[in-house]
């Protein structure tokens, strides 16, 4: 082979170039931890150096990585603000709101109201104290970063970014999409079909759905919208910018959602919106998903295994008694199968007279569910645990409990593997065996999971994949202004083109109101021409 044909082909075996990350992961909660914990592993793998800022939100979260691939000397902490720390202890928001999520009693909605009120002022407060640390921010700022990567659950990150020197930002919501980020960037909402991330309806709605759609984005825009005022207010005598939030978000080079275009419900979309749902869920072709002899041991005791699990959120062992008594009613009539239940209370002796029920505090969920020998997944729906399910091509039946767990839920329904029940039907052991054997029996649901598992490992482009060209092509290029939409910079009337609506409907009032006039002159004209006088009309 000649030397100029050889040439191309070694280039393809170099290793990449590598380049310097900085992964700003908020310890606030597990999800979000994970996901930009995943992006960073991905990084890594492919040979790039991630360091990760962990700035304290929330100090019961405060040792969340989310990564299993970030060295210890490349992790950086910053303590919680003292002042956030005291007003976290005296609300205990998170332990009353793990019991009041089962129910929709108003305490439960006026404690959220109240905590988003606080958690408005926490983020002011806590982003001044990131800011605060002179120290650590030097040291960065010597790094040199080529990449930075943030969510916009906080828009902290982007002026920090902007503050330190790093001149690259990929924002990456672990939601499914923020209203906000799209306003932002000019995005359509399409609230007529789309529904919001804490819709319970689907994408076929009524008018009063709609409307209630229309309701459902405002309350989240309102919260993103008080939350980032506080921040860039709390930061300006040591972030000397003044630049909006609009134009933070708007320095992003991408933006990373945590949703699948062949899960979700269909959108248009701006090229600077990267879909990666699903790049954190491993499955048999890409990981080792093994189980070890106890849970082997566990799923050979009987032909059909079924894991019970509502999150990290709500516990199962604070759930009213009536429902655990529902559950326990449900597990006694299926001696024939066995169920895994997630339940908080190490050695706990509620089911000790059930020999087909393990109760567990942990449990390899993703392999569990990867394994042939689990039948049915009974879960809150909520947005890591529907992307493994959707993955590993398990039937379920769904209980939303609270957030995006009712869109996740109708999101996953529709594909149909998957059944939805409302929490109160918790209640009714009735309900829930009916529904356990109707997916259990119909064999259509582990036929429609499967097809959605294969058509999501089928990707032509894989979320993984997406993750590591997006950021390479990011440090390569910045943030090109030839993929802006000119829809951020219109207003509402002129996004929507209603001030061309009000023109033309005055013009056809004025036209009609001209045609009107003649006929009614022409009219009198033959009145007077005919008959002489004036028309009976007049």
């Amino acid at each position: 082979m000649k030397l100029a044909a050889f040439f191309p082909l070694f280039l393809n075996f170099l290793p990449c170039v590598p380049y310097k990350v900085l992964v700003f992961n908020p310890a606030f909660g597990a999800s979000h931890s994970n996901y930009l914990g995943k992006i960073s592993d991905i990084l890594i793998d492919a040979g790039h150096e991630v360091t990760m800022l962990i700035p304290t939100f929330m100090e019961a979260k405060k040792e969340l990585v989310g990564s299993k691939k970030v060295t210890k000397n490349k992790i950086i902490r910053i303590e919680q603000d003292s002042k956030c720390r005291k007003m976290e202890e005296e609300s205990k928001f998170e332990e009353i709101m793990r019991k009041t999520v089962w129910t929709d009693s108003g305490d439960a909605a006026s404690l959220f109201l109240s905590w988003i009120k606080n958690f408005t002022i926490l983020s002011g407060w806590q982003c001044a104290n990131i800011f605060q640390q002179t120290t650590i921010l030097e040291n960065l700022k010597n790094e040199n970063f080529d990449l930075g990567i943030t969510e916009a659950l906080s828009i902290c990150g982007f002026p920090l970014f902007d503050h330190i020197g790093v001149k690259t930002i990929i924002n990456a919501d672990s939601l499914l999409h923020l209203d906000i980020v799209k306003y932002a960037h000019g995005e359509p909402a399409s609230t007529s079909f789309f529904p919001g991330v804490f819709s319970t309806d689907s994408d076929k709605m009524s008018f009063f759905g709609r409307l209630k759609n229309l309701i459902g984005l405002s309350f989240p825009w309102y919260f993103s919208w008080a939350r980032f005022q506080s921040e860039l207010e709390a930061i300006k005598p040591y972030y000397k910018k003044s630049l909006t939030w609009q134009e933070h978000l708007n320095s992003a080079a991408f933006n990373f959602v945590n949703s699948n275009q062949f899960l979700d419900y269909p959108r248009p979309t701006l090229p600077k919106t990267v879909f990666i749902g699903g790049m954190q869920v491993g499955t048999k072709s890409n990981e080792n998903l093994k189980l070890d002899n106890e849970w082997n041991d566990l799923l050979n005791t009987r032909k059909q295994n079924i894991l019970v699990s509502f999150g990290s959120l709500a516990f199962s062992s604070e759930m009213p008694d009536e429902f655990k008594n529902s559950l326990l009613e449900v597990f006694t009539s299926m001696p024939d199968v066995t169920f895994i239940w997630k339940y908080e209370e190490e050695n706990d002796t509620l089911a000790d007279h059930l020999p087909n029920v393990k109760l567990t505090t942990w449990m390899p969920q993703n392999a569990l569910l990867a394994d042939d020998r689990l039948t049915l997944f009974i879960t809150h729906g909520g947005l890591g645990s529907t992307f493994e399910l959707a993955y590993q091509g398990k039937p379920a039946v769904v209980i939303p409990l609270t957030g995006d767990q009712p869109r996740n839920a109708h999101m996953l329904t529709r594909h149909g593997g998957a059944l939805q029940l409302d929490k109160s039907q918790l209640a009714k052991p009735e309900d829930i065996r009916n529904a356990i054997q109707t997916v259990i029996n119909d064999e259509s649901y582990k036929k429609n999971a499967e097809k959605l598992a294969e058509i999501l490992r089928s990707l032509p482009n894989q979320p993984k994949d997406a993750v590591l060209k997006h950021c390479e092509f990011a440090v390569k290029f910045g943030n090109l202004e030839t993929l802006k939409s000119e829809g951020r910079n219109l207003n509402f009337v002129q996004y929507y083109s209603i001030d061309i609506l009000v023109v033309v409907v005055s013009l056809l009032l004025a036209l009609l109101a001209i045609i009107f006039c003649i006929f009614r002159f022409i009219f009198r004209k033959l009145c007077k021409l005919f008959f002489g006088g004036k028309s009976k009309l007049e």
